[in-house]
């Protein structure tokens, strides 16, 4: 994605979480609002994978430049990082990341350089490891509280949602948000209002919505929910958006959740 379109991506991908709530006002004059993020870097030499309870948040990634993530998907309890590390060109890679808690308002450090660090995993070689920290006092989300399912009808939704958006019908498509709204509204109260006026907004531009084709189904959160993602890892619901003579994408609805309503998207 162009660095041209990354912010607007961000925020109507992410709306809510702490992509947004970062970037979103300085933290100096008021006291901290704690909020959880991953700080992470990798390798020109290689590629680097982040999960969060078995959740992608980065996948096959080449840079050397720092960066973070949100794990926008807790457990109340413990709670699992985890990175992979592939070597590409014959190189030696290595790699770095930490879950930490920082502030509100406030950007994230390089890894190494933040406080309040619940758990750090370092590859000095291609491999793969994990950590385990622990949270608590989330607010009560929807997933907390789900148990187990299986994935029966999954792909059939995910299909009936990319033609709900193809057909422009906005209620259809916040139908099966509602999971994922109701959450953030626990996070701010105005994220929903917020949402719709950006949904609008992507639903008012020239784009098109586009056939992820195969699709993979994996299960996240000890099963409570499914990861689904295409050939390269991206989410299903996509946008092929024009942009300055050019076409960038915008991918949503990688995350869901089998509730009493059916399948609903829980995150983008």
């Amino acid at each position: 994605m162009l660095i041209k379109l990354r912010p607007l991506c961000i925020v109507l991908s992410a709306v809510g979480t702490l992509g947004a709530l970062f970037m979103a006002a300085p933290a100096s004059a008021q006291a901290c609002k704690e909020i959880i993020a991953v700080a992470y870097k990798g390798s020109d030499q290689g590629r680097l994978t982040l999960r969060v309870n078995e959740v992608t948040l980065l996948r096959d990634h080449s840079s050397d430049m720092a960066n973070f993530v949100p794990p926008n998907l807790l457990l109340e309890g413990e709670n699992t990082l985890t990175i992979e590390l592939a070597a590409q060109d014959g190189g030696t890679p290595s790699a770095k990341a930490e879950v930490f808690k920082g502030c509100w308002g406030e950007m994230p450090k390089d890894p190494g350089q933040n406080d309040n660090v619940l758990g750090t995993v370092v590859l000095d070689a291609p491999g793969s490891d994990s950590v385990a920290f622990t949270v608590s006092g989330l607010p009560a989300y929807s997933y907390l509280a789900a148990g187990p399912s299986d994935d029966a009808g999954l792909r059939e939704a995910v299909a009936d949602l990319i033609e709900t958006t193809r057909n422009k019908d906005m209620e259809g498509y916040f139908a099966y948000l509602e999971p994922m709204v109701r959450d953030f509204t626990l996070d701010d109260p105005q994220a929903p209002e917020m949402l719709r006026q950006m949904t609008d907004y992507l639903f008012g531009q020239p784009s098109e919505v586009v056939d992820p084709g195969e699709l993979t189904v994996t299960p996240v959160l000890g099963g409570r929910a499914f990861q689904v993602q295409d050939a390269a890892g991206n989410a299903p619901l996509q946008f092929a958006m024009s942009v300055d003579n050019g076409k960038e994408t915008l991918w949503q609805a990688g995350i869901w959740m089998k509730t009493a309503g059916g399948w609903k998207v829980l995150r983008h």
